[in-house]
């Protein structure tokens, strides 16, 4: 959650502040409960006999000590959320060059040849291949039927976020359009290019290959004529198996049909090495024991890279000191009228 104040940003973390909230309400529920006996209370008696029964002092210290200890409960919970101030914006450069990952999301991928589905094995070396990138600008094209992308930047940490939350049913036209993703990735590219910068620009393209709406040569050669070189891997088994079909929680729940004939997919090696030879790049197979990752790295490790400036970071302050102090110094009031009242208790009872 974020507030502005001025050019300032007070942001929490989330489960921090709306569980103080909560606290907030479920007190405030309990004084107005509390409000509401008392009155019923002083319906059944007579004021006169009340105020000979409760004393002054004895009245003020029952309804002070649950609001001292509520206060500072709330504010050390306030400090719990965590909240920072934001309003410092400075550029970071680095060196590096343009990468668009384009990463296969058709049902195809699901197909279990590899540890787990296509899908889930290119999730898990993602990570590791963006890890590798160090400071490359990096965008992400998914497609399907179509695409969905994420521009260039060299924030890593939220374009894993892009993949860890994406789901093929978030594509929602079936089928692979394998010219589309490139046609996407060049889109991104150019987007960056600067022609006054030497700096090289690059696509890995990851799929088991199979096009439904051809032209792929065609987007490869478009490519080739800006001087973007197409890594490509595949992924997927050259034997071809079953498409499975998935429940809302990932679960095989039958096999896709076509037709009443059962669809099969497999790798189509074919299509990639076109790809990749059109435009000068190279191909990797994609195995159980070698995604093919870290020989893409090494096949680009020596290409042309120049310093950007495109990732803008936010300084966070914190700003929990100024809820932690309150809320302790309040408790500590409290716990210095609890020993207060215990004194006087004493002194009571040794006169008694």
């Amino acid at each position: 959650m974020t507030w502005k104040h001025g050019a300032e940003f007070l942001t929490w973390a989330g489960w921090g502040f709306w569980l103080a909230v909560g606290v907030l309400l479920f007190v405030f529920g309990l004084v107005l409960a509390h409000a509401v006996s008392r009155r019923r209370f002083e319906r059944l008696g007579e004021g006169r006999l009340l105020a000979r029964l409760i004393s002054r002092r004895s009245a003020v210290l029952p309804v002070l000590r649950p609001v001292l200890q509520v206060s500072g409960l709330i504010l050390l919970l306030f400090a719990l959320a965590t909240p920072q101030t934001s309003g410092q914006r400075h550029n970071v450069s680095s060196m590096g060059l343009d990468v668009v990952v384009a990463l296969d999301f058709s049902k195809s991928m699901n197909v279990r040849d590899m540890f787990g589905s296509r899908l889930e094995h290119a999730r898990r070396e993602m990570n590791h291949l963006i890890d590798r990138l160090g400071g490359d600008q990096l965008g992400l094209v998914a497609f399907a039927g179509t695409t969905m992308v994420y521009p260039l930047t060299t924030d890593h940490e939220s374009a894993k976020l892009f993949w860890e939350n994406l789901r093929p049913e978030d594509l929602p036209v079936g089928g692979t359009a394998i010219a589309r993703a490139l046609d996407s990735a060049r889109e991104l590219l150019t987007d960056v290019r600067d022609p006054k910068v030497d700096r090289a620009q690059v696509i890995i393209l990851l799929s088991d290959g199979e096009d439904h709406l051809g032209r792929p040569s065609e987007a490869a050669s478009e490519l080739n004529k800006l001087g973007i070189k197409v890594f490509t891997v595949g992924i997927g088994s050259s034997e071809g198996q079953l498409v499975p079909s998935l429940g809302e929680t990932g679960e095989v729940t039958g096999y896709v049909k076509h037709d009443m004939q059962y669809v099969t997919s497999k790798l189509d090696e074919a299509t990639l090495m076109n790809i990749a030879q059109v435009t000068g790049g190279q191909y990797f197979r994609a195995t159980k024991e070698d995604f093919g990752t870290d020989r893409v790295i090494a096949a680009i490790s020596d290409y042309k890279r120049s310093q950007a400036e495109k990732q803008v970071f936010v300084e966070k302050h914190e700003e929990f000191i100024w809820f932690l102090l309150p809320g302790l110094f309040l408790l500590l009031v409290d716990f210095l009228l609890l020993g207060n009242a215990g004194l006087r208790r004493q002194k009571k009872e040794a006169s008694a």
